[in-house]
């Protein structure tokens, strides 16, 4: 997905580019009344809005108010992308603390009301160094926080972009494996960036495993430009026996370009690139420590439950809402393997020159907090 402007491709074009596209936004909830709207993937689609509470399901509204605006610009073939929450068509809506507005197609999270409960008056957005996320943790999040949306890297660019720009939200969760570098302009626009950094072998086995199990699984985690872009991979090492450290190094002595790129230094490339597709340099590395230094909470596989607790004094929570994230002992033990083999070295080596520094860094804070 190329990366811009959310306003500069037409919804043509945007269907055509394998993830899911919407712009959306509640501009109004006064309790009796709720206004928004939902711009949908295909330029001749018609808007359904579900609407929910924590009792279940109450309706599916269809988006019949005209925006102009939207028609003008090319983005909506019939420009009728507003809907409108009333009594009528949702009986006792000024009554429904819980309600919750999602596009009926993708089940993306438009909107809910405020929690209940005490929510985290926070814009938090976790930038996730994993191939496989960390799904507890985004699930915790989501019971914490008005609007949540994990796992961005499912979604086209605009519709990452407008979770970003949903002005209206002081109490939000983003999560996703993204560039850092297309959202760093947020990180000045009153969101709080946090990542969990990975250990350079162990994030390579993990990869190495997904990809093998991933040719005879289809991924529910994975959105269409990662499939696409891993599919060479994914082919590659659909054959390769990774109980076998020996054909493992063979493999990667082997293996093209695009099987490379799934494994080259990819905590680098994500901190300093603004290509996912883009191989990463020696001066990346700096540029990746400087973009680093800005984030609220860094923390480390090798010391999750720092993490969890420097998160849990950054939300002012019980540390105990906070799961703490376990190494996968088999995939482990495959990390330690590869630490032995020298080509798997040359593929992580702007890795792990970044792994140590930050590592280094995190050391010397921890001893001046003593």
């Amino acid at each position: 997905m190329e990366e811009g402007h959310a306003f500069r491709f037409s919804r043509r074009e945007a269907s055509q580019r394998g993830k899911p596209e919407l712009l959306f936004n509640v501009q109004r909830d006064a309790g009796h009344f709720v206004e928004g709207y939902l711009i949908p993937d295909g330029f001749s689609d018609a808007p359904t809005v579900f609407v929910s509470d924590d009792d279940g399901k109450i309706a599916e509204i269809q988006c019949d108010q005209l925006h102009k605006s939207v028609l003008s610009a090319g983005r909506h073939e019939t420009g009728l992308v507003g809907f409108k929450l009333t009594e009528d068509n949702i009986p006792q809506l000024a009554l429904r603390p819980t309600l919750c507005i999602r596009d009926s197609k993708s089940e993306i999270l438009i909107y809910r009301r405020p929690l209940q409960s005490q929510q985290i008056n926070m814009k938090i957005v976790r930038f996730e160094t994993q191939l496989l996320p960390h799904v507890a943790l985004d699930r915790r999040m989501y019971n914490l926080f008005q609007y949540a949306l994990p796992s961005l890297e499912r979604f086209g660019n605009e519709t990452t972009l407008q979770a970003f720009h949903l002005d209206n939200m002081t109490s939000m969760y983003l999560s996703g494996r993204l560039q850092v570098r297309n959202y760093q302009e947020f990180l000045d626009k009153g969101f709080k960036a946090i990542a969990l950094l990975t250990d350079p072998y162990y994030e390579m086995a993990l990869r190495i495993a997904m990809l093998k199990r991933l040719a005879s699984i289809k991924p529910v985690f994975l959105g269409d430009r990662d499939q696409m872009t891993l599919s060479p991979a994914i082919e590659y090492f659909g054959d390769v026996d990774i109980k076998d450290t020996s054909a493992i190094g063979k493999a990667l002595k082997k293996a093209p370009p695009k099987v490379r790129m799934a494994l080259l230094s990819p905590t680098t490339r994500q901190f300093a690139c603004s290509d996912a597709d883009q191989p990463s340099t020696r001066r990346d590395i700096a540029a990746a420590m400087d973009m680093i230094s800005r984030f609220e909470v860094i923390g480390h596989i090798n010391d999750t439950l720092a993490f969890a607790s420097s998160l849990s004094d950054l939300l002012n929570v019980d540390m105990d809402v906070i799961p703490i994230v376990q190494r996968n002992q088999t995939i482990n033990g495959m990390a330690s393997e590869l630490r032995t083999l020298a080509v798997a070295e040359t593929y992580l080596e702007d890795d792990l020159i970044l792994d140590y520094y930050i590592r280094q860094a995190m050391e010397m804070s921890s001893s001046h907090e003593l």
